[in-house]
């Protein structure tokens, strides 16, 4: 079945369009409480270290900033960081439990588990209590006022007959003790191997193990287990997989990870990870997004409403739902009114307020390390959403050393990005506009010397992007004068999970940064900053 088509008998109301979270938004976790719907997402190595996002109705979705605002990630490697946080309620109280990946590469994960509460989704949060470093990906069961902690066993050791994924183990845990009793491995998974990202719910007299598998690219699934005895034995699922892509008819491509929500009249969602390919090439530019299905059940199990295993891209939404107007433009003028948080902007490895000064003129970014630096980037950004969109902002700097820039920059992780900058030529000694590509540390000028220079009375530059597709093009504006191509038409689809070498979770950004290398004494004040939806002719 064309899935674009799919669902065209559907009584009129409003429709889940998919995914509900685009650009990079993976291992998604849904939560329900005080009458709305929770919807959590990995950000790795950006702050802050959870997107956190609203529903009343599952259909439209509301930026609520994020959590864990405050953290340190500066040595944290790309696509370490916060991975997949889970978000509970029980008993008035929101649990976040979340991973710091801290080295991720070999046989070794040094990973660190752990768990804040709060009385409200707003705050303020409690300070995280330390859980357990053995295995990454856990979540938090809670039944009878006790609390369950249920995470990978991930075994290190390089012996032959050892999986890396040692099953699913599950602990007792107390908010003042720590970890109560032995940890006991509940489940295995299934014959797809890789299980990781459980989830832990209860259904009648049924408790559900819901997991992750099949790594996070093309083989991604979800696999799902029951037991009437929390501790086990689990049962696989007569329908294994619950979802997947893999040689699937589908747009969204690499779908699992994901749990389970009720709605009030009973009715039953998942929310899951998946990710969309360039019309031209199969390579994931906006990185893995966050959608939903929804689902019945059946003799006990969950299945999709549509009976196999191949995620939809317009699904049913609950009763009275209604499709509210949206735009497609975002565009901020910085001032003291601006929150860049609640404005889904995102920093590399420190909080925005370490980076970000808001004047009366602008925002003011002092210049730092380099792009390739895995400390004190002054980078923030917002996601790519679409395939096809232009984004620019308006810039004051005055640099006087060939090691100090700013501008704006497509960035996928240290290792592949474009940007395009005012920069300084000491022949010369004046600025100038610039272009740098970065594809996996083979660095390239594509203006070849010939930069494009800026007049002494010039305050302000505008800088733009256009992307379409794989295509990306620069365009520069001195003053009021009238925007102009510099450089050729870039490869966009480097910034992508395929092309990246090494760990690649995250997605594609664009953002504004400031660079200093040299006494690190200059700072670039940033106007505005726009992103437009829409082909426009490149």
């Amino acid at each position: 079945m064309n899935t674009e088509t799919a669902h065209t008998n559907l009584p009129e109301r409003a429709v889940i369009h998919n995914p509900v979270l685009r650009g990079f938004h993976p291992d998604p976790c849904i939560c329900r409480a005080e009458g709305k719907y929770y919807m959590i997402t990995s950000t790795f190595e950006w702050l802050p270290g959870v997107s956190l996002y609203e529903s009343e109705d599952l259909v439209n979705w509301t930026s609520k900033g994020g959590i864990l605002k405050d953290l340190d990630l500066r040595g944290i490697p790309d696509s370490a960081g916060i991975w997949a946080p889970a978000l509970s309620y029980d008993n008035g109280i929101f649990y976040l439990i979340y991973t710091v990946s801290r080295q991720i590469d070999g046989y070794f994960k040094d990973v660190e588990n752990y768990v804040t509460t709060s009385p409200s989704i707003e705050g303020p949060w409690s300070t995280p209590v330390f859980i357990n470093a053995s295995g990454f990906d856990p979540s938090m069961f809670h039944e009878n006022g006790k609390h369950y902690v249920l995470n990978p066993q991930w075994d290190s050791r390089p012996l032959k007959g050892h999986q890396k994924f040692n099953g699913l183990i599950l602990q007792e845990f107390d908010m003042e003790k720590g970890m109560v009793g032995r940890s006991e491995v509940v489940f295995r998974g299934s014959g797809t191997g890789g299980t990781e990202g459980p989830h832990l719910m209860k259904k009648d007299q049924y408790y559900y193990i819901l997991a992750a598998e099949g790594g996070t690219g093309r083989h991604h699934s979800i696999c799902v287990a029951r037991s009437e005895n929390l501790w086990g034995p689990y049962e696989i699922s007569p329908y294994h997989p619950l979802i997947t892509s893999w040689e699937k008819d589908t747009v969204l491509k690499k779908s699992g990870h994901g749990n389970f929500v009720e709605t009030p009249d009973g009715s039953w969602y998942m929310t899951h990870l998946c990710a969309r390919y360039l019309k031209e090439e199969p390579v994931c530019v906006l990185g893995r997004e966050t959608a939903l299905q929804k689902i019945v059940w059946i003799d006990g199990w969950p299945r999709m409403v549509q009976g196999d295993c191949v995620p939809h891209l317009e699904v049913e939404a609950p009763e009275g739902a209604v499709k509210k107007e949206t735009f497609k433009e975002y565009r901020t003028f910085f001032s003291k009114d601006t929150d860049l948080e609640q404005e889904e902007w995102l920093s590399l490895r420190r909080p925005l307020g370490h980076k970000t000064l808001i004047t009366d003129q602008g925002l003011l970014l002092k210049g730092n390390d380099s792009l390739t630096s895995l400390f004190d980037q002054s980078v923030i950004a917002r996601r790519w959403e679409s395939f096809c969109f232009t984004a620019g902002t308006s810039v004051k700097f005055n640099p006087y050393h060939y090691s100090q820039s700013a501008g704006l920059v497509c960035y996928y992780n240290t290792k592949v990005f474009h940007y395009l900058y005012i920069g300084y030529d000491e022949k010369k000694q004046c600025p100038m506009v610039n272009l740098l590509t970065n594809d996996n540390f083979q660095f390239q000028e594509p203006l070849e010397g010939q930069y494009e220079y800026l007049p002494k009375t010039v305050e302000w530059v505008r800088l733009k992007v256009c992307v379409n597709q794989k295509n990306l093009q620069f365009y520069y504006a001195a003053g009021d004068e009238e925007f102009k191509k510099i450089g050729p038409v870039l490869d966009a689809s480097i910034l992508s999970d395929e092309h990246a070498d090494g760990w690649a979770y995250t997605g594609a950004v664009v953002g504004i940064t400031a660079v200093d290398n040299f006494n690190k004494d200059t700072s670039a004040l940033f106007k505005e900053f726009y992103q437009t939806e829409g082909e426009e002719k490149l």
